[in-house]
């Protein structure tokens, strides 16, 4: 069970209903996202309050195989499918939440800690670090009564947009839809015409990506559609660039080195 900073964990009973406690939980609720990893379970390891698909914390995030999360059961009962579009996964609750316990029950606000993976090695750096570095960046909102809380889909259909790959694959792999390949290393002569093409893949359904790159040599620019770098450097000297791509939900992005030269 996941141990949260404002309580201690609530063991659950094998008596919990499988189903909610409250029957009349819309389809549609808004909740404060975290994440939770072998590492920072109480104890650490994969261990769960109350198994119904899963022995230990786990999961792919299909219907049939969803991935472990915590929450109150007061506010989702034992057993409760839920779909996270912005994770395009489907989890199950499986677990107890201490700090999900008294939001709910101090607030009626919704709080689910989803469960990112991690093994023994994420008890020590690099993949410690690495692990938590992934829950922070799937977290969505920064409170539970934050009003951009992502919507989450209780009792979803089986047919939804699929992702299953790890969302953290040790040592230090995060999944993230928007995949960024690095062009590398660039050299050009000053004045020199420039086009170069960033290449980005993004999966999630709907999303148009947004190009942006901080760092470019003075000349150049990035078409923010198209992710196109043109123009003519006016200066030498070597510059880090960093590109990023983002859409309404995630962002990913490169660095790398250019250089400029004289003639």
């Amino acid at each position: 069970m996941t141990l949260g900073s404002l309580g201690a964990p609530i063991a659950a009973s094998a008596q919990s209903p499988a189903i909610p406690a409250d029957p009349t939980v819309p389809t549609d609720v808004q909740a404060f996202m975290t994440l939770y990893g072998w590492a920072d379970n109480s104890p650490p390891g994969p261990a769960i309050a109350h198994p119904c698909l899963h022995g230990s914390a786990g999961g792919v995030g299909t219907y049939s195989d969803p991935i472990s999360f915590a929450t109150d059961v007061n506010e989702l009962g034992w057993c409760q499918i839920i779909y996270v579009p912005y994770m395009q996964r489907y989890f199950i609750h499986e677990d107890e939440c201490s700090e999900c316990d008294y939001d709910w029950n101090h607030f009626q606000l919704y709080r689910f800690d989803m469960w990112a993976g991690g093994d023994s090695g994420s008890r020590t750096r690099p993949e410690k670090k690495a692990l938590r570095s992934c829950e922070s960046t799937w977290t969505r909102a920064n409170s539970i009564g934050d009003p951009d809380n992502p919507t989450v889909i209780v009792d979803p259909p089986s047919n939804l947009q699929l992702t299953t790959t790890p969302i953290f694959s040790g040592p230090t792999s995060c999944w993230s839809p928007i995949a960024v390949a690095n062009p590398g290393k660039q050299t050009t002569g000053r004045g020199a015409g420039v086009t170069l093409h960033i290449d980005a893949v993004d999966t999630t359904a709907g999303q148009t990506p947004v190009y942006d790159a901080g760092g470019l040599p003075a000349g150049l620019s990035i078409d923010p559609a198209s992710g196109l770098i043109s123009g003519a450097p006016t200066a030498s000297g070597r510059r880090r660039v960093t590109v990023t791509v983002a859409d309404a939900y995630d962002s990913a992005g490169v660095t790398f080195i250019w250089t400029v030269k004289r003639h």
